[in-house]
């Protein structure tokens, strides 16, 4: 029986709550030796910005949340197409392939571009999911504890027969004739509703910072949440993030190289990359308080056995300078 012994069933619950990077690693190792059977040990992680308890965010693609018809994700493409054209040759994927593998490179751009799809983002670093379950984070999340979802794509995959020469849990390329057979939008394969974990094509720069991979679920109108199985915890495991320690964790990952500009290698994210390092190095500007004190604590050294001077911009009081006068600042 997988799952150390236990009886399968759905992940609603976190297996660890954790206050740092160090309790999440440790987290990380002990799913590992829940869900990861020898010859098997590939994961997948996705970060979250809240867990799955209480607030019931499970794992779920974007085109069946928020009452959302999974069918409409042929409206979905044809509109994205519409607007796109104008753009597709500045994609690094552009030109675009023919055939069936033009419709997942259009739903994979899709996703990547914020439209909803059936697919769920995953990447094969822990950090980096850590990262995305702590980064942007908005004023709903406030004093809810994040997540990490655990994924064996093996071990899911494991349902799936995609070709009767490789063993049960083979991980395909999207662009394999069997993925449309199971997961097109004329699927010729019953999958009974369970997605799969799936290699998308590594068309732009971000993919492969993110080393993302994916979760393809049916072109079906009913589609359930990947933790909702019966069988979920034989291949899934939730970690929760505590609330009160999200910011000494991002400050741990932004000590280890864990940044926006890591994960985003783009233009767009020079001008945080670089406030990022201003504020490392100590170079930003101080506040003009900040600065007359600064002035002040140190005219005071200068001056100790000295006649104070008394014109210009400084005053004097007692023995020290308070400020500039008529709240001058610094040029």
């Amino acid at each position: 029986m997988p799952n150390g012994g236990q009886l399968a069933g759905p992940v609603t619950q976190c297996v660890s709550r954790i206050n740092s990077v160090e309790g999440y690693l440790n987290a990380v190792n002990e799913v590992f030796q829940r869900i990861c059977p020898v010859g098997r040990s590939e994961l997948w992680y996705r970060g979250q910005n809240q867990s799955a308890n209480p607030t019931g965010f499970n794992l779920t693609p974007s085109i069946a949340r928020s009452g959302r018809n999974p069918l409409m994700e042929i409206i979905y493409l044809s509109k994205f197409k519409s607007y796109a054209i104008p753009f597709v040759q500045e994609l690094p994927s552009f030109p675009m392939p023919n055939g069936s593998d033009a419709y997942w490179h259009w739903l994979f751009m899709m996703q990547h571009y914020g439209v909803p799809t059936r697919l769920l983002d995953w990447s094969r670093d822990a950090l980096t999911a850590l990262f995305f379950a702590l980064d942007g984070r908005g004023p709903n999340d406030a004093g809810k504890d994040a997540a990490v979802w655990i994924l064996n794509p093996v071990r899911l995959n494991e349902a799936f027969s995609f070709h009767s020469f490789v063993k049960p849990g083979y991980i395909p390329n999207v662009n394999e004739r069997i993925v449309n057979l199971y997961f097109g939008p004329n699927a010729e394969i019953p999958s009974d509703k369970k997605p799969a974990a799936v290699i998308g094509p590594l068309n732009n720069t971000h993919i492969i910072a993110q080393r993302g991979v994916f979760t393809v679920f049916p072109h079906d109108k009913e589609i359930k949440s990947l933790n909702l199985f019966s069988d979920a915890s034989n291949y899934l495991a939730e970690i929760c993030i505590a609330a009160e320690s999200i910011s000494l964790i991002s400050e741990q990952l932004r000590r280890y190289g864990v940044t926006r500009f890591t994960l985003y290698p783009d233009i767009t994210e020079v001008s945080n990359q670089i406030t990022l390092e201003a504020e490392e190095e100590g170079q930003l500007p101080v506040t003009v308080s900040d600065a007359n004190q600064e002035i002040a604590t140190q005219s005071v050294k200068i001056n100790q056995g000295r006649p104070l001077f008394t014109g210009g911009a400084f005053k004097e009081t007692g023995s020290s300078f308070l400020s500039l006068k008529n709240n001058e600042s610094i040029n």
